[in-house]
């Protein structure tokens, strides 16, 4: 787990390096920032076609090949290779990694899906940050399959290569979704809030106005139809909602 998730924040590493250079990398430079791992030809490959997922132009791949591997990550879908999966349930040592290698794609891939939701051309939540948020979702799907692998194994000793696959892609898009709705939820109440604040900010001013005083919170209350106990709660949770009642200070 914890190797991973290291090699998840190395690809993080590697996306703002190449957002540095124009989103420009060589096949050479994502190799030689992984040389630590030893990658052979085929994961070196699974790495770039993530990179290029994520718009990120590799040199050295020539574009007619990085086509076809692009038309073949589409054309074999969500689901991960039945070989790995198999390994995986077995127990084989290296399988899990490999199993969430060949996902990185297709959780790029998911993520380029949200570019139109509201929350992202907001730019109340980044690309990066959902793509990140499926990688971790890609994880727990795993974790979630690890904790009891024999129930996904049929009673012909195969493995169910749907359920499994089902499950996991379960988790990236639930990961994905509940950052987004939180994110515009946390945006939508902030909205809300700033929106009650100005009320506020304007009735307090008119009213001071009005009175040749500072109004009191019933006062407000009554006059914006916004409860006492609302206003209170405002006024404590933003700093800025404390101009409404600094007006007080004008008529000492």
């Amino acid at each position: 787990m914890e190797e991973q998730e290291q090699f998840l924040e190395i690809l993080g590493e590697i996306r703002a390096i190449a957002a540095s250079q124009d989103n420009k990398l060589t096949r050479k430079e994502i190799k030689q920032y992984l040389s630590h791992m030893e990658l052979n030809d085929v994961k070196l490959d699974a790495v770039c076609r993530y990179l290029a997922a994520m718009d990120i132009n590799i040199d050295g791949m020539p574009e007619s090949g990085r086509q076809d591997k692009y038309e073949n990550l589409q054309a074999a879908g969500s689901g991960a290779p039945d070989n790995l999966i198999k390994d995986f349930l077995m127990g084989e040592a290296s399988a899990r990694n490999r199993l969430a290698e060949s996902k990185l794609s297709y959780v790029a891939e998911l993520a380029s899906g949200y570019k139109k939701r509201e929350a992202v051309k907001k730019q109340i939540i980044s690309m990066e940050e959902i793509i990140a948020e499926g990688n971790a979702g890609l994880l727990m799907g795993i974790s979630v399959i690890e904790q009891d692998k024999a129930q996904y194994i049929k009673n012909n000793g195969e493995p169910d290569y749907e359920t499994v696959n089902g499950i996991i892609n379960m988790e990236i898009i639930n990961a994905m979704e509940s950052m987004i709705d939180m994110a515009s939820e946390d945006k939508d109440w902030e909205n809300a809030v700033l929106a009650k604040v100005n009320l506020l900010h304007e009735a307090a001013r008119y009213l001071a106005e009005e009175y040749g005083r500072m109004p009191s919170e019933e006062e407000l209350s009554a006059y914006t139809k916004v409860s006492a106990e609302e206003i209170n709660n405002i006024m404590n949770l933003s700093n800025d909602a404390k101009k409404v009642l600094s007006f007080k200070k004008q008529y000492l």
